[in-house]
């Protein structure tokens, strides 16, 4: 039994190989070893490299047998060694293993990240493709994730930063410990801007308010856009405070709608409904849905009395309100757009409508006729502009200024006074150049025909009535 006991200790065997099985290695020529206790005992030894017989280029060193490989190919490659022993038990020495050679650094491709680009989330989504198994490594400043690809080498790592510029690497190591690396400088912005909209009140006394906003984004400076009634009044890139002046609101609600949006796309919005009560007195100020006070009570009793608004005097431009003033404008032929402005405020004080092919003027009076003028309008080379308009000025005793125009060449300024071509009176339209007024009273045969340089010509004693009914703003209506 003792004999036995030596035979088992003393007999050959492989107590370790280089490279170890399975190994990948990143170079592609080394020294192959396996450490063998007992290897004077064998005999018949073959080791073979992929099949090829090496036999005769190993060589030993005390409890070691090694050769060199020479320039081997990419790929996996296979060793075994066979030998004979003199032990009872162990006659037959084989060992076989597997080792790879990889030389050759990962590809590693990111999609959707660019330098440059604008990442709207964190953790910032790494997504990509390198060698199956490969271990990616993502880091920017203390941050670190690390995966592994999967079979197909597709990764995907989740890497927390903070909003603002970044520089990122992308690592990928294969099992040889090749390694690529990328490098992306991004700017992560996934927290949406602040905002802060101050300086208007919910009844603003004042018919130019401001408005205060501040906006701020950690990562890129937004874009501030305002909103008024519907219409976009300003957009910045600012960051910091903005103060925007409000010029002439006219009275009643308005809405404000304030957006911030920043590189990542995200928008912060305030909103503010306000309202504009700056005077009372009808006519001094555009009056648009909304409004409130005396002067909208004057307003709606105006348009009672001429049957348009049936509804009660409550001061208050309701939706209601707002129908009949539509009503009255399609009546007198202006823009049906509900706002009490000043052509509104004068149609309903009064309004002049000129028919050319009846050489008539009309005027109407709180919604009745109530006077007719014979006029002259313009001749066929120079005639008189059909539409809409509105008294724009009025001025007596004119001086006439030559118009830029053929017919007029040579003539010069003529001071007020009869003889003065436009006569006593001057009634200006929105029409330019056009305007209403007298004649001498050598010219009084032209009125009741087309005689005019294009405006409306009337007997001196005519126009001069007219003047002391009509006010700036008053609608005008000329017709074919």
């Amino acid at each position: 039994m003792a004999f036995v006991a030596f035979e088992f200790v003393t007999a050959p065997r492989i107590s370790a190989v280089t490279p170890s099985p399975g190994s990948s290695l990143a170079r592609d020529s080394f020294v192959i070893s396996l450490d063998v206790p007992g290897a004077q005992r064998l005999h018949s030894l073959a080791v073979r490299l992929d099949g090829r017989n090496v036999t005769l280029s190993v060589r030993s060193a005390a409890q070691r047998l090694y050769f060199a490989t020479g320039r081997l190919s990419q790929g996996d490659h296979t060793v075994s060694l066979t030998a004979r022993t003199s032990d009872v038990l162990r006659p037959r020495l084989s060992k076989s293993w597997r080792f790879n050679v990889d030389t050759i650094p990962p590809t590693i491709t990111l999609r959707g990240v660019r330098s440059g680009s604008v990442v709207t989330t964190s953790p910032v989504p790494l997504r990509g493709t390198t060698e199956p198994g490969a271990t990616v490594v993502a880091s920017a400043g203390a941050q670190r994730v690390r995966a592994r690809a999967g079979s197909r080498g597709a990764f995907l790592l989740r890497l927390p930063l903070a909003d603002g510029p970044a520089r990122i690497s992308v690592t990928a190591t294969d099992n040889a410990g090749n390694a690529t690396r990328l490098h992306r400088s991004l700017l992560v912005d996934a927290t949406p801007p602040q905002l802060t909209l101050t300086g208007l009140e919910k009844v603003e006394k004042s018919d130019t308010p401001q408005a205060d906003v501040i906006a701020t984004d950690a990562a890129s400076t937004p874009v501030v856009t305002m909103i008024l009634d519907g219409h976009t009044i300003v957009t910045q890139t600012t960051s910091g405070q903005i103060t925007i002046p409000f010029d002439k609101l006219p009275e009643g609600l308005h809405t404000l709608v304030v957006t911030a949006t920043d590189r990542g796309r995200h928008v912060t919005t305030d909103k503010r409904t306000f309202l504009v009560n700056s005077t009372d007195k009808l006519g001094k100020a555009t009056l648009i849905y909304g409004a409130r006070g005396r002067d909208v009570k004057l307003l709606q009793h105006r348009l009672k009395a001429q049957g348009y608004y049936r509804g009660p005097i409550t001061g208050v431009l309701s939706r209601g309100t707002v129908a009949a003033v539509k009503r009255f404008q399609t009546a007198i032929g202006i823009p049906a757009d509900g706002v009490v402005g000043p052509q509104m405020i004068g149609g309903l004080s009064g309004r002049i409508v000129v028919i050319q092919s009846q050489h008539r003027l009309y005027f109407y009076l709180n919604g009745k006729l109530d006077k007719e003028y014979p006029v002259a309008t313009g001749q066929a080379a120079y005639p008189t502009p059909n539409g809409i308009t509105h008294v724009v000025w009025m001025t007596k005793d004119p001086t006439w200024t030559p118009p830029d125009s053929p017919w007029a060449a040579g003539a010069k300024p003529v001071a007020p006074g009869p003889d003065n071509p436009v006569g006593m009176r001057w009634i200006g339209t929105g029409f330019s150049g056009v305007g209403i007024h007298g004649v001498p009273a050598a010219e009084g045969y032209s009125i009741g025909s087309y005689a005019s340089h294009g405006c409306i010509r009337m007997h001196e004693w005519d126009v001069e009535q007219l003047y002391d009914l009509v006010t700036v703003g008053m609608p005008i209506i000329i017709k074919p």
